[in-house]
């Protein structure tokens, strides 16, 4: 697999060597404009879950490959997140229940695909970050490797999390929203555990079936 220094968040779910046996590759990273399709990994179909306004401005370089799709984790019909969840971790929490639809659809998509898979958003952080997690937790990652994959994106957006930071005019919450540690994930995961039982069990919840999860 080749990258170039702008698709420097791209890995595969759960960290190098997880996915070894699995009859199928599942990738996470960002989205960057106009990069040749040689820095992906050959013939996967794309999970893009940015907002359409988004794919508007930046189009994925592989949005005219028959496997691509756009899946917007965000319900359309709803704030991102609550004004009582400011930290990352709450407003991941809060995702679980306010855009289950948008993550039962996306993976759903990663479930019908054929082949290898790749899921993104804009920086492969924190929409992708949830769906990567809940397919490693699924798939049987400790929650410490959980936590370990989310936080490898500190280091592949160190650069865009800087010209982030050089322009920001709200510190504070670029802080907020550039905080890329394992307690994050974690912290989501425990919570999902306790309210629901297992990863499993909240795929269900939010109405994917057994063969659906068996799919993943």
């Amino acid at each position: 697999m080749t990258t170039t220094s702008m698709l420097t968040n791209l890995r595969e779910v759960g960290g190098s060597g997880f996915q070894d046996g699995r009859a199928r590759r599942v990738y996470r990273a960002n989205t960057e404009p106009d990069l040749p399709a040689s820095v992906y990994p050959t013939g996967v179909a794309v999970v893009d879950l940015r907002r359409d306004d988004e794919i508007a401005r930046v189009p994925h370089p592989l949005a005219s490959d028959p496997g691509y799709r756009g899946v917007p984790l965000f319900d359309p019909s709803t704030v991102e997140s609550g004004a009582d969840a400011v930290q990352l971790e709450e407003q991941y929490v809060d995702w679980l229940t306010r855009h289950s639809t948008g993550i039962a659809d996306a993976l759903r998509a990663i479930a019908d695909a054929d082949g290898d898979v790749l899921v993104c958003c804009s920086a492969g952080k924190d929409r992708t970050g949830v769906i990567s997690a809940l397919l490693a937790r699924l798939w049987g990652a400790s929650v410490d490797r959980v936590g370990e994959d989310y936080a490898a994106s500190a280091d592949g957006l160190a650069e865009r999390f800087a010209a982030e930071r050089a322009v920001s005019t709200d510190p504070e919450a670029t802080a907020v929203a550039q905080r890329c540690v394992p307690e994050v994930m974690t912290t989501v995961i425990g919570h999902l555990e306790r309210r629901w039982g297992s990863v499993e069990d909240y795929l269900r919840w939010i109405g994917l079936t057994d063969d659906e999860i068996r799919a993943l």
